[in-house]
Order: C-alpha cells, then sequence, then structure tokens
C-alpha cells in the first residue's frame, strides 16, 4: 500500500505557516486507510486545528471521536480539555476528562498535561484543586524528582570513572535544589575526594557539619561511614563513631562502623573490640558479616 506522504506535509506545512489547513485530505486519507499506522498521526495533525482553529461544534464531534478511539491516552484526553478550556464548556465534560487524566497519569505527571489540569480547574472555580494538581506541592516534587536524578546521573558515571567534570557540575546542581539533604551532601563530597578536591569535601562534609549533629546518632554514624571508606578525615570520623556509640550503645552497625574507622587507623586492638561488640549485639543474619570483618582485621 502507498502511504501519501505528501498529504502529512502539505497540512504540517499550512499549520506552520499559521494558515488554515485544508482538513479534507487527511480526513480522505483516514477513511481510506483505516489500518495504517499512521492513522494516530492523522488524529494528532487534525488536533492542531480542532483544538484551536475550528467551530465549537466541529470541535466537540472531532474529539469525541479522537477520545472514544484512544479513551486510555491521556495526551489524546488533554487535547480535548485544552479545548474546553477555549471554550469554558462543556464545563461537566471536562471534569469527566480532568478525573480520567489524573488516574491516567498519577504515577508519572507530565508539567504540560498538569498545567492543562490546572487551567481547567481555575476556569472551573476551584483553585483549591488546580493547586493541588498543578500547585506548590507539585512544584516541590518536580524540584525533588530533577535532584534525584541529577544525583542518579553523577553516581553513573562516576561509577565508571568518566565524565567527571559534568558528574560533579550536576551534583553541585542537585544540591543547590535541596541544599539540607545530607544524603546530596555525602554524594557531593564523595565526588570531591574523587576527583581530588579533599578541600571542597572537608568544607561541605567536615567537621564543621558534623558539629552541629552531635546529638544525632545517625548522622554521626553515616558521617564516620563515610570518612572511613574513604580513609581521610578519620580524626574527625572516629570521635563521630565513638559519640554514636555513646547515644546508641545498642545499635550493631554502630560498632561495626567503630571497628571500620579504628581498623583504617591500624588501632588493631580496639577495632577488633568494636567488631566483637558488633558481633554479639547483631541479629543472626547479620552476624557472619562482622566476622569476616574481624578475621580481615587479624589477618
Amino acid at each position: 500500500m502507498t502511504v501519501p506522504y505528501t498529504v502529512f506535509a502539505e497540512y504540517t506545512l499550512a499549520t506552520t505557516r499559521g494558515a488554515k489547513p485544508d482538513v479534507a485530505p487527511l480526513k480522505a486519507f483516514m477513511a481510506k486507510y483505516p489500518t495504517s499506522p499512521l492513522i494516530k498521526s492523522a488524529y494528532q495533525n487534525l488536533a492542531y486545528f480542532y483544538g484551536g482553529q475550528a467551530g465549537k461544534d466541529e470541535a466537540a464531534a472531532f474529539f469525541a471521536e479522537y477520545g472514544a478511539k484512544y479513551p486510555e491516552d491521556p495526551y489524546v484526553l488533554q487535547s480535548w480539555l485544552s479545548r474546553i478550556n477555549k471554550d469554558k464548556a462543556p464545563m461537566d465534560k471536562g471534569l469527566e476528562l480532568a478525573e480520567k487524566i489524573e488516574l491516567l497519569t498519577q504515577r508519572n505527571p507530565d508539567p504540560s498535561v498538569q498545567q492543562t489540569l490546572g487551567d481547567f480547574y481555575l476556569a472551573k472555580g476551584d483553585k483549591a484543586k488546580a493547586a493541588e494538581v498543578y500547585g506548590k506541592e507539585y512544584a516541590d516534587n518536580q524540584v525533588e524528582n530533577l535532584a534525584y536524578n541529577l544525583i542518579s546521573y553523577a553516581g553513573f558515571w562516576a561509577g565508571k570513572n568518566e565524565n567527571l567534570d559534568n558528574a560533579v557540575a550536576m551534583a553541585e546542581t542537585a544540591l543547590k535544589l535541596a541544599p539540607d539533604n545530607s544524603y546530596f551532601i555525602q554524594q557531593v563530597a564523595g565526588l570531591y575526594v574523587k576527583t581530588g578536591k579533599e578541600d571542597k569535601a572537608l568544607a561541605l562534609f567536615g567537621p564543621a557539619w558534623i558539629k552541629a549533629k552531635m546529638a544525632d546518632a545517625s548522622s554521626l554514624n553515616s558521617y564516620a561511614s563515610f570518612w572511613g571508606r574513604q580513609g581521610k578525615n578519620l580524626d574527625s570520623a572516629l570521635a563521630a563513631a565513638k559519640k554514636a556509640v555513646e547515644l546508641k550503645p545498642k545499635q550493631y552497625y554502630q560498632w561495626g562502623t567503630l571497628g571500620d574507622v579504628l581498623g583504617k587507623m591500624k588501632l588493631t586492638d580496639e577495632a577488633a573490640k568494636a567488631y566483637e561488640k558488633a558481633i554479639e549485639l547483631a541479629p543472626d543474619q547479620v552476624k557472619e558479616m562482622y566476622r569476616k570483618s574481624l578475621e580481615r582485621l587479624k589477618k
């Protein structure tokens, strides 16, 4: 079957020039080739015209047909809702579409879709619902998602030991978006150490940072564990590990962290005692991990 691609080309050319397109050839193509893989593309092209230039009744008929053909496609329903937003009617159908779109996109909200939903609810006079779908919480979630995506990107390239300058830059951008996120702080500090910028790592996640966390056993343990793995800033790491154990003496993993730091400092006897305490307190399924750490230390 020969597909007349020129039909699409001529239609697209007319729309890009701002002219009113002739929809007849495109409709004729759709009628002649109803099973063509280009049918959906044809509808999408027509939606541009019916969404903005066609009369209200024509548009209503087109979108009813389009929506019935692709009832589970949120972008199809969005184009219909956008036309309803333009006409400010019919609002009952708009509400039906908005609720369906929300259901279809709840796991992965698309910015353009959420904007259309916000526009509809504002037109409906429901400011609270508009804020719910496209307000502060939505924006905050977008910032958080972007920040985590950038940190994930940085971690990927750091793991490959490639593209490190850009990895650092993107991790720094993530931290600017969420400056109080301790996970991001630690990830950026790790990248600094990896790229030979230990002074920057210490300025970001060093003694000054931990000074404000001396009552937080979890932060103390994370800090000590981080620097223990790096084999740097060990005096500060040791002080943090000891304080964590003092605050929560029954937390086995904190004794393990203390053992790791003492081991890096070649304080073998003290490290062995810390690992033995970790073994004593740990649940059965993780005791073996600390036994192996103790064996490595003795060797």
